[in-house]
């Protein structure tokens, strides 16, 4: 039996040894060294200063590729990058050059494009290119802030130095805790006040809440049909009507175009027209003034409305009824009477014992007084006249197609006194309906001031001439 000797047992090893490291170098990051997988694809960088050869390319933090190569293309740097065969990218990806960690090695990171773009093809360009950050320039950067910082310290350590520095430092010290002591007795003596005013808000907005459900349950009734307004939204006995309305005029309609009736003949017959004509011809100076004055008339419009306010501070109502006359689209009159639950504020002079005092008295049984001339510039209103029975002026804001309003008021005026400030907001929710919420006497130096919210109702005429016609009558 042979024995192997001691040196092919050394050149044994030294063969299976070279072949495992051979194996293991084709496959390390999956190419192999000498060995061309995948596909080729570019990029330009402006700079990519620390890249080496054979850097990673990754995705998502996993290596899909290698740098090729590194060139110089006017005055440019062009990467060559081969990526795994499976690994397919989009012509909107993106690519830059990232650092592991603070000073690690240099590597390619690939953003993947739009799903559904066509790929990238061997040899194809990146052209999504990342500018990356200049480290060197970052620590120049660094370091002259450092040096302005130093500078800073060396100034506040030559402030600060000395006896002088150092009393300094103390009187400052001194008054920040001063201000500090006086700023916490100012929040001390003031929380009272803070919390009766969040207490004063929490009630109004409890008020504002039951208001708001009041207000629900009147819509909720109009949608059941209960009511004037529920009954003429719901009831369909108006709409059948309508149509029997219709259907009769069309009967009429037919029995004209047959030359039935008087009107009939007066529209068949071209005798009877020619006349007619002939005599409309003597009456047109006569029509022209007629039309001016119905042109006029059709112009001229009446507008009624009720508006309530519930004021909070108060806890009552204040109601408005207004009519307003328009004879122009930019110019009407408005008159209307104001229920003010303080009611009709008098004034007057008494002398006792030849001392003359003047006493204020409020008549809650007294009814207040509107009467306003307006004139409308675009979505602007001015007012003026007699607001709440007192000399005054207002503006109105329109937006929305007039749907939402913005009112400011000014009335009462008295040097004794601040005057009476008013302003809130109305939106129109439904036909008819809109809602309203605002402040009224705002700066009163005499504690009337209220926030408050209510609704009201509009109606033109013509709407007055419908509802009325369709009320039952028992």
């Amino acid at each position: 039996m042979s024995v192997i000797s001691t040196e092919a047992k050394v050149g044994l090893f030294i063969l299976i040894a070279l072949i495992i490291l051979g194996y293991m170098s084709f496959q390390v990051g999956e190419y192999g060294f000498g060995l061309k997988k995948g596909y080729l694809v570019k990029a330009v960088f402006d700079n990519v200063s620390g890249l080496e050869k054979d850097a990673s390319v990754v995705i998502a933090g996993v290596e899909v590729g290698r740098v090729e190569g590194v060139s110089l293309v006017h005055g440019k740097a062009l990467v060559l990058m081969r990526i795994l065969p499976e690994v397919m990218l989009e012509r909107d990806a993106s690519v830059s050059i990232k650092t592991h960690g603070v000073l690690g090695d240099k590597y390619v990171e690939i953003v993947p494009g739009t799903v559904g773009e066509e790929y990238l093809l061997d040899g194809g360009v990146i052209t999504n290119v990342k500018k990356q950050a200049d480290i060197d320039q970052l620590l120049r950067d660094l370091g002259s802030i450092s040096s302005d910082v130093m500078k800073v310290t060396s100034s506040l350590e030559n402030v600060i130095s000395g006896e002088e520095g150092e009393a300094n430092l103390k009187a400052i010290m001194t008054n920040t805790r001063e201000l500090m002591e006086n700023l916490n007795n100012i929040v001390k003596r003031n929380d009272e006040k803070v919390s009766v005013m969040i207490s004063n808000f929490s009630n109004a907005s409890k008020e504002m809440e039951r208001a708001f459900t009041s207000l629900n349950e009147i819509v909720d009734k109009i949608n059941r049909g209960e009511g004037t307004i529920g009954q003429l939204v719901k009831d369909e006995g108006v709409f059948d009507n309508l149509d029997k309305t219709i259907a009769s005029l069309r009967e009429i309609a037919e029995k004209i175009n047959e030359g039935k009736g008087s009107i009939g003949r007066l529209v068949n017959e071209e005798e009877t027209v020619d006349n007619i004509n002939a005599s409309l011809k003597s009456l047109d100076t006569s029509m022209e003034g007629i039309n001016k004055y119905i042109t006029k008339t059709d112009q001229f419009r009446t507008f009624v409305s009720y508006r309530g306010e519930y004021l909070f501070e108060e806890d009552n109502a204040k109601s408005y009824v207004e009519l307003k006359l328009r004879p122009r689209e930019d110019k009407y009159y408005i008159v209307g009477v104001v229920a003010d639950p303080r009611g009709k504020r008098s004034v007057t002079d008494r002398t006792v014992d030849g001392t003359t005092s003047r006493i204020e008295e409020w008549d809650r049984n007294e009814l207040l007084f509107n009467a306003e001339i307006a004139k409308r510039y675009k979505d602007v209103v001015l007012r003026g006249g007699l607001l709440e029975s007192t000399g005054g002026v207002g503006i109105d804001y329109f937006a929305f197609n007039d749907d939402l309003k913005l009112t400011f008021e000014a009335f009462d005026f008295d040097s004794e006194r601040n005057p009476h400030l008013k302003f809130y907001a109305e939106y129109g929710i439904f036909n008819h309906i809109y809602l309203s919420a605002g402040y009224d006497d705002f700066i009163s130096d005499e504690g009337n001031e209220s926030p408050f919210a209510g609704f009201s109702i509009k109606f033109e005429d013509e709407d007055l001439k419908y509802l009325l016609s369709n009320v039952p009558i028992p």
